[in-house]
């Protein structure tokens, strides 16, 4: 019985570590573009992934020159301010963060044939030496101040391009860029450095246009449908990329069953130990007697 239970157990393991995986045949064969055949300009591309437009060129530029100055940036701070663990704290979470980003951008470079920059703008660089000019508290506030000005302005981009893109591989790239900015702006904060008075104050919204009275209903369906045409469409990405979507599968994937059903067969496993184990010993017990 153990044996059988054992082998039952190995056999459904094997069969949920398999499924788990992203297929390394992609149903839907995936194209790399040149670099550099992402357009310029205002230009749109079609990609696998959904149109590619300046603001997706953009956005792709931001993500990666910001990795180039704010990882530095933290490596200074782990560097001049050893003594201070807020400051460290916040630097660790730079350097893993945009390693991490810098990941995703690459990525998603490579499958849009998007060639990115190499070097930080030259504001950054500025950026870099005036913490390289500081030292002590004066570092703490130069850190601190920069950094969390600069995360609050690429967060308000990254949500605008999240809230409009329509390509896939963006909009990952930007919930991705979402998440880690909002922890790094909450570790500067954290350091008590940040002048909340000098940081740019937010601007309310538009009001919205007027409805037109005299619009057909049709008319109105009409050109909500053309100013959304992705509306109702769930894009897919090909599986066997970083790319593929795991957020709507279970704890274990979708492997849920297949995992409890192990755990059912690895239960019933040691009950039958168990079982074994006492009827070995009722039967030492009536040879005794």
């Amino acid at each position: 019985m153990v044996a059988l239970a054992g082998c039952a157990l190995a056999v459904l393991l094997n069969t949920g570590s398999a499924a788990g995986q992203p297929s390394t045949t992609p149903s839907t064969p995936i194209s790399t573009p040149p670099p550099g055949s992402s357009g310029t300009g205002d230009e749109v591309v079609q990609t696998q992934w959904g149109p590619l437009g300046p603001a997706d060129r953009d956005f792709l530029n931001r993500v990666k020159q910001a990795g180039l100055w704010e990882k530095p940036a933290g490596e200074k701070g782990r560097a001049k301010r050893p003594d201070q663990p807020k400051i460290l704290e916040a630097s660790k979470h730079l350097i893993e963060g945009h390693t991490l980003l810098d990941n995703v951008v690459n990525r998603a470079g490579v499958l849009l044939g998007h060639t990115l920059p190499t070097e930080a703008s030259d504001e950054q660089k500025g950026w870099l030496a005036e913490m390289d000019a500081a030292t002590g508290d004066e570092f703490d506030a130069v850190f601190a101040n920069r950094l969390r000005a600069a995360h609050g302005k690429v967060y308000a981009y990254a949500a605008q391009i999240r809230a409009g893109t329509k390509n896939e591989l963006v909009r990952i790239l930007s919930t991705q860029a979402m998440i880690t900015v909002f922890d790094h702006m909450k570790v500067l904060e954290d350091t008590g450095r940040v002048d909340f008075a000098g940081l740019e104050s937010p601007a309310p919204l538009a009001p919205p246009p007027p409805a037109d009275d005299n619009a057909a209903p049709g008319d109105q369906a009409a050109g909500d449908q053309s100013t959304n045409p992705t509306d109702g469409v769930i894009p897919t990405v090909p599986e066997g990329t970083r790319f593929t979507r795991t957020a709507e599968q279970g704890v274990f994937g979708e492997n849920n069953g297949v995992f409890f059903g192990a755990i059912a067969v690895l239960a019933l496993a040691l009950v039958g130990m168990r079982f074994i184990s006492r009827s070995k010993k009722s039967r030492r017990k009536s040879r005794s007697f």
